[in-house]
């Protein structure tokens, strides 16, 4: 395929309009068409969405002129709310329409199934969501009317008088729950819109994407042996934007403690993306499928030392400051990765233990148990020089997924896998 490669770009918030203002930049890719979901930005000239002169293309809300577009490749960055709301359907209609995706929202590991996955009962999934706490706008204002009756639902199944129902009940739930809460399709019906398109789909960013299965997996090939790896990544989220999720209140923060745990709505969400992690590792270091790998989460909150405005958020001294989230993976009762992710705002109610990142603005821990020795990789915030400039989270994930442009387009169809093969050029000597 020849250079520039035509691209769409999927959502321009945050994400998308640091990936949108990079490819306009680079001689690279050559933007075709751009996905917008505000109203007011339906029609304009996609450069001066990003504050750069017109280059003559506009910004379109409808899916169906960005599906008739002639692309390449989809930049794909909804909001991570958006996949209880059919963004998958809009990426198998990507796929169809023979447009390659790269998206940093989801498809880091298909195969691995979750609580939302199409293969889950209706019934199942009516629990998990009734059970779901919620907090801030980030799904809307009419979705928590809508849990209180599924709880009320969902409870009524449960009694005794209605158990004899369940089996009618399940039946005739599929299609009401797919379009309340469309279950997320397996990996076989992504596979089929890739061959049917015959293109290809990849999930990748920061982490998941680059953290784990490029370094943790790369450090992991100095050992003769691993039996067990963890990954801990500590954040300062008082410079993410507001409309990440709704704000920082629909992730917990500045909310009573009872708010969150690990029903929490962020706990649930953050399972689409560190399930897949650990299906990775699974597979990587110990040849293990999917359907081998069980998932275990467990969330709680911190309260807040110290008063902290962040964006439109007040957080108050005994409120959620911090939140400690855990994703373990097993392989039958054999613990194998450990995934933490603790976030916090502002560095007065950063919470660390002892073998956390030293900054209070954030880092990564990386460790590796096996033969001949332990591994340990550690990168660390420089607390004086950090500006809580949130741009540099969100750039290292917009160059993992331009970088897979050129091998995704050049791949053979299906769902694309990160693949450590060592790799080798020629010295021109």
């Amino acid at each position: 395929m020849t250079r520039p490669y035509r691209l769409v770009i999927w959502g321009p918030g945050d994400m998308g309009g640091r990936a949108l203002l990079t490819a306009l930049r680079s001689p690279e890719f050559d933007v075709v068409g751009v996905k917008v979901f505000s109203p007011h930005k339906d029609g304009r000239d996609i450069g001066e969405l990003v504050g750069l002169a017109p280059v003559g293309v506009a910004a379109t809300t409808s899916k169906e002129a960005i599906l008739a577009l002639d692309a390449d490749c989809v930049v794909h960055t909804p909001t991570t709310p958006s996949l209880l709301r059919g963004a998958d359907a809009d990426v198998v209609d990507l796929l169809e329409s023979g447009k390659n995706v790269v998206s940093a929202a989801s498809y880091h590991n298909p195969s691995m199934t979750n609580w939302l996955s199409a293969s889950r009962t209706p019934l199942s999934v009516l629990r998990t969501v009734a059970d779901m706490k919620v907090t801030g706008d980030a799904f809307g204002p009419s979705l928590r009317p809508a849990l209180t009756a599924l709880k009320w639902g969902v409870r009524a199944l449960d009694s005794a008088p209605a158990r004899p129902l369940r089996p009618a009940v399940e039946r005739l739930a599929g299609p009401v729950v797919d379009r309340a809460i469309p279950r997320r399709p397996l990996g076989s019906r992504l596979q089929a819109a890739c061959e049917k398109g015959g293109v290809s789909l990849h999930g990748t960013g920061l982490h998941p994407g680059l953290m784990v299965e490029q370094v943790l997996l790369r450090l992991a090939g100095v050992l003769d042996e691993v039996t067990e790896v963890r990954f801990l990544e500590v954040g300062d989220l008082s410079a993410a934007p507001d409309g990440m999720w709704g704000g920082l209140e629909s992730l917990g923060f500045g909310t009573p403690l009872g708010s969150v745990d690990s029903d929490h709505a962020i706990g649930l969400m953050q399972h689409f993306y560190f399930n897949d992690v650990l299906g990775n590792v699974g597979h990587a270091l110990f040849g293990i499928g999917s359907d081998a790998v069980r998932v275990e989460r467990h969330i709680y909150p911190v309260p807040a030392r110290v008063r902290v405005r962040a964006g439109g958020t007040v957080i108050e001294p005994g409120t959620v400051g911090a939140i400690h989230m855990t994703y373990r993976g097993y392989i039958g009762d054999r613990l194998f990765m450990t995934n933490e992710e603790c976030w916090h705002v502002g560095s007065g109610n950063a919470h660390l233990g002892p073998d956390h990142p030293r900054s209070l603005s954030g880092g990564h821990v990386i460790t590796l148990d096996g033969s001949p020795c332990r591994v340990e990789m550690r990168n660390e915030m420089d607390d004086e020089a950090y500006s809580a400039d949130w741009s540099a989270v969100t750039d290292i994930s917009v160059r993992a997924m331009l970088a897979a442009v050129p091998e995704l387009c050049a791949a053979p169809p299906g769902v694309a896998m990160p693949d450590l093969t060592p790799r080798y050029r020629l010295e021109n000597a």
